[in-house]
């Protein structure tokens, strides 16, 4: 006996092809959600990453100047280097860092050409002793002491302005021929006109928490120095290293102390 075909047994109806289009429409949403938060995650470690990088490159250029340091100031010692805007505590609102006391560590380093410092002139700078001192303030700080149109000059980032930079300050000391004389600045002309330069940016203040010290000089004179990295975005901040981990941190022993006084 012949049977009969239903009619349109070779189309879809119209509601299998509806039902085709949201099973196709759950599944594209599943994709794009697992997507964005491989993205997401992405780029929460790439941001880490970077902020560990930095703390990791600015760690290793203190240290280097720590190695080589032929005096270590230690705490207590009042550091005033010049008037200028970038070299100024901020934090406290004076011209005066306390070493110990004040992010700040300051050292003498020796000349690049040891053993004849009685060379030492501004025409023979490698012959003469080098003053380095790091610091750190607020980034707002350093927005209104460095011209936006200057090549120093950073982006605006209100969100982020009370984080800190660290700054770097180098002198090479042309009227020192005799080390033992060397003492800590305090506004002497040979430091006037000297700006403090960027070192890192993004870096945690010390009193927020975990509350860490950026710069501890040692009875030895050894110097510990210590780096938390942070940066706030409208999403999330970013921390490096984590806030349940310790502070990036590193003990430098001077090689150089007193070498030839």
């Amino acid at each position: 006996m012949k049977q009969v075909g239903r009619a349109g047994t070779g189309g879809f109806s119209l509601i299998e092809v509806l039902t085709s289009l949201l099973i196709l429409g759950i599944i594209s949403l599943a994709f794009i959600r697992i997507f964005s938060t491989t993205l997401d995650a992405t780029g929460r470690i790439n941001d880490r990453n970077t902020l560990l990088h930095e703390a990791q490159l600015a760690e290793q250029i203190i240290a280097s100047r720590v190695k080589l340091a032929w005096e270590v100031f230690p705490p207590g010692t009042s550091i005033r280097i010049n008037n200028g805007a970038t070299t100024r505590n901020h934090l406290a609102g004076s011209n005066t860092w306390v070493v110990g006391s004040d992010p700040m560590l300051a050292l003498v380093l020796p000349p690049k050409k040891p053993g004849y410092t009685e060379r030492c002139d501004t025409s023979n700078p490698d012959f003469c002793f080098r003053f380095f001192a790091y610091y750190a303030f607020r980034r707002s700080d350093y927005l209104s002491a460095v011209s936006p149109t200057s090549a120093e000059a950073l982006f605006p980032d209100s969100q982020n302005d009370d984080t800190w930079v660290i700054m770097e300050f180098r002198r090479v000391l042309t009227n020192v021929t005799d080390p033992s004389t060397i003492a800590p600045p305090n506004g002497d002309s040979i430091y006037a006109g000297v700006k403090g330069r960027l070192l890192v940016e993004y870096v945690q203040p010390e009193t927020d928490s975990p509350a860490y010290s950026l710069f501890t000089v040692n009875p030895d004179k050894s110097v510990d120095v210590a780096l938390r990295m942070i940066r706030h975005t409208s999403k999330r901040d970013y921390r490096a290293p984590k806030a349940s981990e310790p502070p990036l941190t590193i003990r430098v022993v001077p090689r150089n102390l007193g070498v030839g006084n």
